[in-house]
């Protein structure tokens, strides 16, 4: 297996200060290699500035020390440098990598310490350029070590070039060794919570690299909601749990949902017995804080949560019978959890005479300066048959409805969407299910533009095994990352995870994991580190009953 890495470059330039200090004097700047200047003097006070070295073929010698090429003129220091001898003094350079090998994504700091002042400097990797004719400030350029883009995993040469301004030019080489983990792979060994917590349902990401998750408890008196801080390092809980009250729901895809405010603040939303939605504000610091709790009207249900500055969203519906909703969006204020705004979805009464049709609400998202809503509703289709399909609601975030879309189910009969997330270079993607009706279901993805416009589609083919997704995510190479489940053929259901490059693309990696006991298995809620690292949070079955596990896996 091929594994490939994107090296992170910040060039410095170091020169030493006494330098003009020793010029004044009359004195030699030391130079540790023999001086292989051959250059020209001239009466005429201008230098040229000679760009040979500026090709990925230039200065084929190599070397730790100074590999000069003299074009300059005889100067009095304002245009050049010259020593006793009136030759141009030749440029001693040196690169230093921090670090020079590499397993892990993250920066590789390159330093480039010259004799004297450059005006510009390349850099190379082998003889393929990284950066040509850039001034020599801090930093020069930025080379990042990530997943799956050149350099790929092997020993590069990094050579720099440096050019002063009397046409003297100077170059050093130093290796740098890259073995970075391969996708899929576990950073930390996975957390396991045997018991109290039965289950994770959700996680974000928090400021310092840690991780929030919300849960459950399977207590005799019922199930009970918690949030838990996990140490990004180390995978280990950091803080909590902290208990959230009864919860008459909680599993992937119907919460407990978790969301992080730009202030560090925590929120989760629940469904309550009463059912009633209910929101939570917590801070996962030391020690835990308990600020406040909001809930709604009786026979509502919370699915999903997001928070956009001083506003809370809450998504999920309103019971008009046992088994039936109308599709509730919520705004609450993030300092009390008082109720702003509220939005409702529902076929209208004239297509929905008795209000039988099924609509709730799974997931939500902020895309730019939107509130994208996804979730799932119930149709009248051909000969009397009802068929569910993904609905896309997006709002302002004030409140005002934008658009709504409905799946048109063009290549599978049904289809739901449980997950929405941003994209970086605008849109969002959407991720579920679908399955022509009766059979078993299928993760569907599917791409849209920023004006929610429905793009392309991908069907992930699992013949004999019922998949969902329950969570997405963009990491930082655009690669598509999913949390959810499939059945594998003659066992439980088992968690799977599993990164795509495209709507076409083949799979790039994916995990299953099984846990030890015969039981349902899933991976619930997914967080995506600024570096690419993925957070997969969710439930397995191990002595006669669920426990909760967390993972970190490598992009």
């Amino acid at each position: 297996m091929v594994r490939a890495a994107l090296v992170s470059v910040s060039l410095a330039l170091a020169c030493a200060g006494d330098f003009d200090r020793l010029l004044e004097q009359g004195g030699q700047y030391p130079i540790t290699t023999p001086d292989t200047s051959s250059g020209s003097t001239s009466d005429d006070a201008t230098s040229e500035v000679s760009t040979a070295d500026a090709s990925p073929t230039s200065g084929a010698e190599t070397s730790t020390g100074a590999a000069t090429t003299n074009s300059g003129s005889e100067s009095d220091g304002a245009t050049g440098s010259t020593g006793d001898d009136g030759k141009a003094l030749p440029v001693d350079v040196e690169v230093f990598l921090t670090p020079s090998s590499v397993d892990k994504v993250g920066e590789v700091q390159v330093t480039v310490s010259t004799s004297r002042p450059v005006e510009t400097i390349d850099l190379f990797d082998g003889d393929v350029p990284l950066v040509l004719g850039a001034a020599p400030a801090v930093p020069v350029y930025a080379f990042e070590v990530t997943s799956d883009n050149v350099p790929g995993d092997g020993t590069h040469t990094i050579r720099a070039v440096a050019h002063a301004a009397d046409g003297v030019s100077g170059q050093a080489e130093k290796d740098l060794t890259i073995d970075v983990a391969p996708g899929g792979t576990d950073v930390w060994p996975p957390y396991l919570q045997a018991g109290p917590i039965n289950g994770f349902t959700s996680a974000a990401l928090l400021e310092d690299g840690a991780i929030a998750a919300g849960g459950f408890y399977d207590t005799q008196q019922g199930l009970e909601a918690i949030a838990v801080k996990l140490d990004g390092a180390t995978g280990k809980l950091a803080a909590g749990p902290v208990t959230l009250g009864n919860v008459a729901i909680a599993s992937a895809g119907n919460g407990p949902a978790i969301a992080v405010g730009d202030d560090g603040a925590v929120f989760v939303a629940s469904t309550r017995p009463g059912p009633t939605w209910a929101v939570a504000r917590i801070g996962l610091g030391e020690p835990l804080a308990f600020e406040w709790t909001a809930t709604g009207d009786p026979k509502t249900k919370a699915f999903a949560v997001t928070v956009a500055g001083p506003i809370v969203i809450v998504v999920g519906g309103i019971e008009i019978s046992p088994g039936t909703h109308d599709l509730r969006v919520w705004w609450l204020a993030a300092e009390d959890g008082a109720l702003l705004h509220e939005q409702a979805f529902a076929m209208s009464a004239e297509d929905d005479e008795n209000n039988k049709r099924d609509e709730i609400g799974r997931g939500v998202a902020i895309v730019g300066d939107q509130v994208v809503v996804v979730g799932e509703r119930e149709i009248d289709g051909e000969f009397n048959k009802i068929y569910r399909r993904t609905v896309v609601l997006r709002y302002s975030l004030a409140g005002e409805a934008l658009g709504e879309w409905t799946s048109p189910g063009e290549q599978l009969e049904e289809d739901g969407g449980m997950a929405v997330a941003p994209l970086r270079k605008g849109g969002f993607v959407v991720v579920g299910w679908g399955r022509d009706k009766g059979t078993i279901r299928q993760v569907l993805t599917r791409w849209f533009s920023a004006a929610g416009d429905a793009g392309p589609m991908r069907v992930e083919p699992t013949p004999g095994s019922d998949a969902i997704g329950y969570a997405v995510g963009e990491d930082r190479e655009g690669k598509i990352i999913i949390a959810g489940s499939r059945k594998q053929p003659a066992t439980e259901m088992d968690a799977w995870i599993f990164a795509i490059p495209d709507p076409l693309g083949a799979p790039i990696w994916d995990v299953v994991r099984n846990g030890p006991g015969h039981g349902p298995d899933d991976a619930a809620g997914l967080a995506i580190g600024p570096w690419g690292h993925v957070t997969i949070v969710g439930s397995e079955f191990a002595d006669l009953q669920p426990r909760a596990f967390a993972l970190r896996l490598n992009p």
